[in-house]
């Protein structure tokens, strides 16, 4: 009787143990998914229009019943990493670069809510938490319970992202290598539209086409400044291969050498609010050098930003080229 009572005793403390453990595990996931939920709820408020607009042209209808999104989910990627990512607090992205198991939910978890909300006509007044839980993960798996692990539904779970994502939290880690040590390419669609809110800088109807063996590049309309004889312009370019984009910038011609002070003020904000649209954010000091005109190469979070300067053999004029490049770019 008395090894009875102490089995069964045995067993009831085995089973509370991984019971609680279970429930603390999961009452931990779930405020972990409440505050991924509220960032990434105003995140997409925030840049619901453009969202929708990309998700509109990154999904494209092939035909015979095959759908190409990939370069929606591209962007959605970058989205998260490089704006929802950074919203966190930075505990919580401390414990995302720590845990392949809170990467994997987070991913899973923003991927998902991100890509529901970019479907609504209009930006929703509110959501609900347990029916976007219910949407990626089962509540009624016993192993999955009692392990205190997710059972994500088939199809769900996002674990190919988490090598990217763990190399994109340097950039918000201090003393931590940034995301882009490699390089990190920007995908067509987000540096050929690096600029789509501000008038004048919509990308050309050929799109992101092969320039010469091997090299693509797009490129928007001349952005004029002001009407005086041949004025002043500006356009925004992106180069790279077929699928990634390794080098973004802004081109001022210079035709009107008296209004080259004020358009380069013109070029230094427009630069430096594209590469803040590419990369979250832009050197502090990059609006003023860029003002002053004077070329220069600096490295900031594993990209190259750069102003340089090229004097045309008329003697006419002269551009200025500012933008970001992957460290492996090559022109």
């Amino acid at each position: 009787m008395k090894t009875t009572m102490v089995g069964v005793c045995l067993i009831w403390a085995i089973f509370a143990f991984f019971f609680y453990r279970g429930f603390y595990l999961r009452r931990a996931r779930q405020r972990d998914y409440a505050e991924f939920a509220i960032v990434t709820f105003e995140a997409v408020r925030e840049h619901f229009d453009e969202l929708k607009a990309k998700r509109a042209s990154g999904i494209v209808d092939k035909g015979f019943k095959m759908i190409d999104d990939s370069a929606w989910r591209e962007t959605v990627s970058t989205f998260v990493t490089n704006v929802v990512l950074k919203s966190l607090r930075a505990g919580t992205r401390d414990r995302i670069k720590a845990s392949q198991a809170v990467s994997t939910s987070f991913t899973t978890f923003v991927d998902h809510f991100v890509k529901d909300l970019a479907t609504q006509e209009a930006f929703p007044e509110s959501y609900d938490l347990q029916s976007l839980i219910r949407s990626i993960e089962t509540e009624t798996d016993a192993v999955a319970f009692f392990s205190g692990e997710p059972k994500y539904l088939p199809g769900k779970a996002l674990v190919s992202r988490l090598a990217a994502l763990v190399l994109a939290i340097g950039l918000f880690t201090t003393g931590q290598p940034t995301y882009a040590a490699a390089g990190v390419p920007f995908t067509p669609l987000d540096a050929c539209n690096a600029l789509t809110e501000v008038p004048g800088f919509q990308a050309n109807a050929s799109g992101y086409s092969e320039l010469s063996d091997g090299v693509y590049s797009c490129a928007t309309p001349y952005k004029e400044l002001g009407t005086a004889g041949l004025p002043n312009n500006l356009a925004l370019y992106g180069r790279g291969t077929s699928t990634q984009v390794t080098r973004v910038k802004i081109m001022l011609n210079v035709n009107q050498a008296a209004h080259a002070a004020k358009d380069t003020k013109v070029l230094s904000d427009v630069c430096t609010k594209m590469v803040t649209n590419l990369v979250g954010e832009a050197p502090a000091d990059m609006a003023k050098r860029v003002s002053q005109g004077k070329p220069f190469e600096d490295a900031f979070n594993g990209y190259r930003v750069f102003l340089n300067k090229s004097v045309w053999s008329t003697g006419k004029g002269f551009e200025l080229n500012c933008g970001i490049a992957t460290l492996d770019h090559k022109e």
